[in-house]
Formats: structure tokens, C-alpha cells, sequence
């Protein structure tokens, strides 16, 4: 009786999240309480298929010498957790269609035993690139081994966090998968709100990029190859250091921000756009007025100066966009926009859909659209930023 009803309760829980995540699959716009399950089914969708399996089968193993309740209880339990199987189906097979698509082989085994991509700064690595109000603005230096026969290419890394955390040993996975492809990567801090910093973080990002060139015999760096690279609030950074030219200057005196190409993931490009987007969770509105200093109506030429589509024009560096169509923090339109308006331009560029993909799915180290994402930024970096 005991063991019975056990299984009865846990199979009782996998179904609830088994419905809850059919849900998501199902829809777009979700109640902001279930983005919690559309993250799920981004970065874990492979575990839901053996979860509800299991969640069926001690549902029909509860039914054993069971009273009427319990075994159409049972019945019922085990329905909704094979249903949730087959609709978990469905973002593993769009994940692969895509790969397929994009030239990538996606493994299994990377996805099993990826983990997190989440770090800390390396305060051995750490130097500061500009002295504010009497406060170090740092980076750290993360170099490939050996002594290059040539100068090295850098990339400038840029965190997310909504422009109000978050900090330079985010991604520590990717700065050392760029590492072995012989990059060296910088991966900076800048100034986070509140207060209102839609005009200092760009300002921060672009001297440590002009930082980086003035320092560049000193790490064996080509000062004339370098990108940025950034997500989220740092997609947004990294976009408007490559896009904003003079008319957004360096925190720093430094005479050349310039790069030659930049990625941004899931990347804030008209912060006008994003707020107050039903489809969104609320705090996005919350970040952006802290970051801007008021709502679009009050200081619109803040949330103007601070999106990276008012700088679009001829000219612009080639510019790779990857982002998940499940976001519920920043909307994959908003990428779909600025590629609309590149391609007016002229300006060459790739937008890499992530399916089902929800916001800062790359924190899963082996999740389909981080083996997507290493496979289109590798060839995107062969083709427009070689490392040699």
C-alpha cells in the first residue's frame, strides 16, 4: 500500500511537469509563471522523453491490486506522460532538422555530459583596463597556450545580464573553446545599472576594445583583428560597440575602437520594441527603465541611443546573430528586425535560429543549441574572422 502510493505520487508529479511542458511546446505566449518550463524544454528536453516513460510506467504500476480511483487514476497519469513524451518529441527533432540544415552533427554524448557553462572571474587573469570615480573596471586575459608565430586574433567578451549583473566569468566554456581555435579572449566588465547607464556600458565595452589594441604587442594580439562577441544585454553591448562608431565615444582615451566582426546571441537591439511586450516576462520592463532612466514615453532618445538598430547604415562589420525562437526575455524578432534592416543596407550578415530555444539556452553546455550554436560561430569565425 505504501509502495503503491508512492508511486502513485511520483508519477502524479512527472505528469503535472510532463503537462506543464506540453503546454509550452504547444504555445508561444505562455503566463509568465511557465517560463520556467519553457526553459526546461530548451535546455533539457532530451531528459523529459525517459522522464515520462518512467512517469507511464509507475502510474500502470500503481494500478496493481488498486481500488477503481486508482487504476483510472493511473490510466489517465500514464496517458499524459506518454502524451508528454511524444510532444518532448518534437523540439528534439526540430533541434536536428536545424543542425541538419546549418552542417552540424549533433552528439548525444555531448548533450549527456555537457554541464553548465556558468563561471566566475579569474582574479589571477584579471587586469583593469579603466579607472572610474576612483574604481577598477577589470578583465581577464584568457590566452592560448604557447608563443604564435603570428599575432593572434582577439575577441572581446561581453556578459549578459540584463545591464544590471552579471559580470566577466560568465561563459567560461566558450572563452575556451575560442581559446583552442588559437583566439585570445578578453572578457570585460563595464558599469551596470542602476543607476541609468544606457550611455556609460557602451562607453566601457568600446575602451576596453580600444584597451585591448593599445595592449596588443603585450599579449602577441593583431590590433587589426578583433571582434566582439556578447549575449543578451551583452549581444546588445557588442552590437553597439561594432555599429555605434563616433557617436557613441569610449569611456577611455583610446584612438580605435574598430572591429572587424561581431556575434551577438539572443541580443536587445530596440529596447523601445521590447517594453512593455506582453509576450515578455515583466522584469524586462524593470531593466530597462533602471538601465534608461524612465519608460519609452519619457526618454525615448535614451532607448533610441542605447538599441543597436539606430546605428545601422553601410559599412558595418560582418555581424552573426543566433537566437533561441522560444525567448521570453528578448523576442526572436527582434533579431529577425535587424537583420531586415542589414540586409537594406547591404551589410553582410547570418541569423542562426535556435528552435524552441528559450532565453540563455547556452548555459547548457551540451544542449542542442549550444552544439548549433559552436558549429555556426566556428564557420561564421573561419570564413570572416580566421583565427591565423
Amino acid at each position: 500500500m505504501i509502495v503503491r502510493s508512492v508511486f502513485a505520487a511520483a508519477a502524479f508529479l512527472i505528469a503535472a511537469l510532463m503537462g506543464s511542458c506540453m503546454f509550452v511546446i504547444a504555445r508561444y505566449r505562455i503566463p509568465e509563471q511557465f517560463t520556467v518550463f519553457s526553459m526546461i524544454v530548451s535546455n533539457y528536453g532530451l531528459y523529459l522523453i525517459p522522464l515520462g516513460l518512467a512517469g507511464a510506467g509507475l502510474a500502470l504500476l500503481a494500478r496493481f491490486r488498486a481500488g477503481r480511483v486508482m487504476r483510472w487514476g493511473g490510466v489517465l497519469i500514464a496517458l499524459v506522460c506518454a502524451a508528454g513524451v511524444v510532444a518532448a518529441g518534437f523540439p528534439v527533432v526540430a533541434s536536428w532538422q536545424d543542425a541538419d540544415r546549418a552542417g552540424a552533427t549533433l552528439s548525444v554524448k555531448d548533450y549527456l555530459k555537457g554541464g553548465s557553462n556558468n563561471g566566475k572571474p579569474d582574479e589571477r587573469r584579471s587586469v583593469a583596463y579603466n579607472t572610474i570615480d576612483g574604481k577598477d573596471l577589470l578583465l581577464d586575459v584568457k590566452l592560448p597556450p604557447g608563443t604564435p608565430e603570428q599575432p593572434r586574433a582577439a575577441v572581446v567578451w561581453v556578459h549578459g545580464g540584463g545591464f544590471a549583473e552579471g559580470d566577466r566569468g560568465e561563459g567560461p566554456k566558450w572563452h575556451q573553446w575560442l581559446n583552442d581555435r588559437g583566439y585570445a579572449v578578453f572578457a570585460v566588465d563595464y558599469r551596470l545599472s542602476p543607476p541609468p547607464r544606457w550611455n556609460e556600458a557602451p562607453a566601457d565595452v568600446k575602451c576596453a576594445v580600444g584597451w585591448v589594441k593599445q595592449h596588443a604587442a603585450a599579449y602577441l594580439v593583431d590590433p587589426e583583428r578583433v571582434m566582439v562577441i556578447g549575449g543578451s544585454a551583452g549581444g546588445n553591448l557588442a552590437l553597439m560597440a561594432a555599429y555605434a562608431g563616433e557617436q557613441v565615444p569610449p569611456s577611455c582615451p583610446v584612438p580605435d575602437t574598430s572591429v572587424k566582426a561581431v556575434a551577438a546571441f539572443y541580443p536587445a537591439v530596440d529596447l523601445a520594441a521590447m517594453y512593455s511586450d506582453p509576450a515578455l516576462v515583466s522584469k524586462v520592463d524593470t531593466l530597462a527603465r533602471d538601465y534608461t532612466g524612465g519608460t519609452p514615453g519619457q526618454v525615448p532618445d535614451r532607448y533610441a541611443a542605447a538599441s543597436p538598430i539606430t546605428y545601422v547604415r553601410q559599412g558595418l562589420p560582418p555581424t552573426l546573430l543566433i537566437h533561441g525562437t522560444r525567448d521570453h526575455v528578448v523576442p526572436y524578432t527582434q533579431s529577425v528586425e535587424l537583420v531586415e534592416r542589414l540586409k537594406a543596407v547591404g551589410v553582410q550578415y547570418q541569423l542562426q535560429p535556435i528552435p524552441y530555444g528559450e532565453h540563455a539556452f547556452d548555459a547548457g553546455w551540451g544542449d542542442w543549441g549550444t552544439q548549433i550554436s559552436r558549429h555556426v560561430l566556428g564557420e561564421f569565425m573561419i570564413k570572416k574572422f580566421p583565427a591565423r
